[in-house]
């Protein structure tokens, strides 16, 4: 059983991020229970619209210091699109944000020796992916567990439980 947080779901789900929840529970066979983001073995904070963004503001900043401990700790999680871009300079994730025009499309990305693929939507220049320990922010977003086995498989690493792919699942993610 691996205990979750997910922050707002029904609001932080705009590119179906909650998906990632999906397979990780599909991959290493595991339920999932959720509870307080003091107890839980993953968080997973998912892409919001400005105006859902903006309506939790202060829930959001009240996350900063456990983010932060978790950040430090290397503990698994998650932060996806606009929840990343909001904590990037919150949790010091990257010495300097700068924004510039959108850019929309495909992305491979490396950090920490975890390749990532996935869709960019996002003004954020840079920093595409941070990697520390099982701690990851990324404007790659959507369910980027499914898509990216080396992912996957760090989260797993630190929650000690096996993910199970198959040769047939391994060779329909290569493709995705």
């Amino acid at each position: 059983m691996i205990k979750v947080f997910s922050f707002q779901p029904d609001y932080f789900n705009q590119n179906g991020d909650q998906g990632n929840l999906d397979a990780l529970s599909h991959f290493s066979k595991q339920d999932m229970v959720h509870v307080e983001i003091s107890q839980a073995d993953f968080v997973l904070i998912g892409d919001a619209s400005r105006a859902a963004i903006r309506h939790f503001e202060r829930d959001l900043d009240s996350l900063t210091a456990v983010l932060a401990s978790r950040h430090q700790s290397g503990f698994p999680t998650l932060l996806v699109g606009s929840s990343y871009e909001f904590f990037l300079s919150r949790l010091a994730l990257a010495e300097s944000v700068t924004f510039g025009d959108r850019v929309s499309e495909f992305r491979e990305v490396v950090a920490d020796g975890i390749r990532v693929k996935g869709y960019r939507n996002s003004e954020l220049e840079g920093f595409d992916l941070v990697v520390s320990g099982a701690f990851v922010g990324t404007t790659l977003f959507g369910p980027v567990l499914a898509k990216n086995p080396e992912l996957l498989k760090r989260f797993s690493e630190y929650l000690d439980v096996e993910i199970q792919i198959t040769p047939e699942q391994l060779e329909w993610i290569s493709k995705a």
